[in-house]
């Protein structure tokens, strides 16, 4: 079965590091082609991320280069873009790979409407409100006062509902994530995110957050990165995943939960889980401990079951 990750940030190096090629193994690449292949993930994610050090004025250029390498340098003809339900529905059933192209943290509208509605043009097809800090949609989950969603903010929740844009609330503040449920007509996802209860880090979510999502129809997708779970940074494994995994099921999330790696945005990683290629380690722990039913919706069908709900 093929893999569906909700989130990598390979654009972000290809975007600093103009010498990488996405179509050749690299070790400074943690997703590339021959590793998609080699882990059999059919649909990709690729996150449009613009560091903070851009400033103001500078961050729609920037998330446009980005952009750009995604259209030039990483879609071919054996990679198609996705950009409607018809394009998701093909990629599955003709056994094609697909890539998605979402914007990490709203800077780059730069309190813009038409910012919005021009990347939706150019491929976007899914959104992050914030990063870790404020911006002018909604704070970040770092923010040590955080206030919910601006006025901008909800203009923009509807702009993306009437676009059909996926929403994404990992990096959200708390009252912004609970702002963005209660107006968002179509289910809301968290793309790299995990679970607070087990470790009581900002970026994860607690457990009446993840049974909001999973009662609004949203899913959460557990990220690999090492410090969501644990604060000694001893090494991690897929043991650690599984942990998450088991407790959102619990939680009743069988069919809200997937997986959204993190790649190319992690610095350190964990023990085993070190690159794309190494998500045949979790898939075969996952076949140990839950149904084969089970285990297709964490790799790909609860994914495919929202973004089919919201792309139009």
């Amino acid at each position: 079965m093929n893999i569906f990750d909700a989130h990598c940030d390979a654009l972000s190096k290809l975007w600093e590091h103009k010498e990488l090629s996405f179509y050749q193994e690299d070790e400074r690449l943690q997703v590339s082609f021959p590793e998609m292949e080699q882990a059999k993930i059919g649909i990709q994610v690729f996150a449009s991320y613009v560091p903070t050090r851009i400033r103001y004025g500078q961050k729609f250029q920037a998330a446009l280069e980005m952009i750009d390498i995604f259209h030039d340098k990483v879609i071919s003809p054996d990679l198609m873009p996705i950009y409607t339900r018809n394009d998701l529905d093909e990629c599955v059933l003709k056994g094609k790979k697909g890539a998605i192209l979402f914007v990490e943290g709203a800077h780059p509208l730069e309190e813009s409407l038409t910012n919005l509605r021009t990347l939706y043009r150019l491929g976007v097809r899914g959104m992050g409100l914030t990063w870790n800090f404020r911006n002018e949609v909604a704070d970040g989950c770092e923010e040590p006062n955080p206030s919910g969603l601006s006025l901008f903010g909800r203009k923009v929740i509807k702009e993306m509902n009437q676009l059909g844009m996926m929403i994404d609330v990992s990096h959200v503040a708390e009252p912004g994530f609970w702002d963005t449920l209660e107006l968002s007509k179509t289910p809301v996802i968290a793309s790299h995110s995990n679970v607070r209860a087990l470790h009581d880090h900002p970026r994860n979510l607690r457990d009446e957050q993840i049974k909001a999502l999973i009662q609004s129809g949203g899913v959460i997708g557990l990220s690999f990165v090492d410090f969501f779970y644990t604060r000694e940074r001893r090494d991690v494994t897929v043991d650690d995943v599984l942990r998450h995994l088991d407790y959102v099921c619990s939680l009743g999330g069988v069919d809200h939960v997937a997986f959204g790696s993190d790649f190319d945005g992690i610095e350190t990683t964990f023990q085993d889980l070190t690159s794309a290629k190494k998500y045949t380690i979790l898939v075969d722990e996952l076949h140990k401990r839950y149904t084969l039913a089970e285990v297709d919706k964490f790799l790909s069908k609860n994914w495919l079951r929202v973004f089919r709900t919201v792309l139009q």
